[in-house]
């Protein structure tokens, strides 16, 4: 499938995705958010994929909104959030929650949506020379894309508030610190990271990483332990009748590695 502003290519056991904007530093636009739906659809699809890496052409990342955009749209009927679920009823981030493991690998300057977009994935590496920035009130918005929530729960409340409120930038080791990304490597070792992470992943059976990854999503701020346990022994009973679940325990007792695929 051709793209105008994102490229899709498969890399072994990885669909890689690559905003394909460097002119512009890979500015948000609606089309690039329609692009990378399809394109991560393409990949949940393709039983090959085991997981969806996400990346940028050029020096950035991502710098956010098209600034240009907003223009057009205070001069005309109105800016529209980068959240809307366009023509689906499905949010960006229930999207991303819903899909195969997504690994963000954020190769320079990652700022506004264009590291919002990124909190609900599963992992998010960075290159030493990445930079983060929730600006929004710099420039008269807010944060979207559920980042109030999602910032809070992987840097905890005072330094999700602290980066929102001061809307300064920060660096990798920074952001490593905070726990906004799980690891920073040189610039040349991005991509190699990224795809030694999707062959890993490829090891493991895909049902249950896509159920382990639901259980997160509905069990990690749900106060109701009841439920939370409802719901893992829900996902248990359905994961013992599996063909990975008789994969894995075959594969044990006869002393090889297990194939999943």
């Amino acid at each position: 499938m051709s793209y105008e502003q994102i490229t899709y290519e498969r890399r072994g056991a990885a669909a890689l995705i690559t905003l394909n904007r460097p002119e512009k530093l890979n500015a948000w636009t609606g089309t690039m958010q329609g692009e990378m739906r399809e394109a991560i659809a393409t990949a949940n699809d393709d039983a090959n994929v085991a997981a969806i890496i996400l990346t940028g052409a050029g020096r950035a990342y991502c710098a956010g909104a098209d600034i240009s955009g907003w223009q057009r749209g205070i001069q005309g009927d109105g800016v529209r959030s980068s959240g809307a679920a366009s023509t689906e009823t499905e949010t960006w981030t229930r999207m991303i929650r819903n899909a195969k493991p997504v690994i963000a690998a954020v190769n320079g300057v990652a700022v506004g949506v264009g590291v919002t977009h990124i909190l609900p994935a599963d992992f998010r590496i960075a290159t030493e020379s990445a930079r983060f920035g929730f600006v929004f009130v710099r420039m008269g918005v807010v944060p979207e894309l559920a980042s109030t929530y999602y910032l809070a729960q992987l840097v905890g409340l005072g330094a999700a508030q602290e980066l929102c409120l001061r809307a300064k930038i920060v660096d990798a080791p920074e952001a490593l610190r905070l726990g906004l990304v799980s690891r920073v490597v040189p610039g040349e070792q991005l991509l190699d990271e990224a795809l030694a992470l999707a062959e890993e992943l490829a090891a493991l059976p895909p049902l249950q990483l896509r159920m382990t990854k639901d259980l997160f999503t509905r069990n990690a701020t749900d106060m109701n332990i009841e439920a939370v346990m409802g719901r893992e022994g829900e996902a248990l009973a359905q994961a013992y009748v599996s063909p990975e679940f008789k994969e894995a325990v075959t594969a044990f007792m006869e002393k090889r590695p297990a194939n999943y695929r």
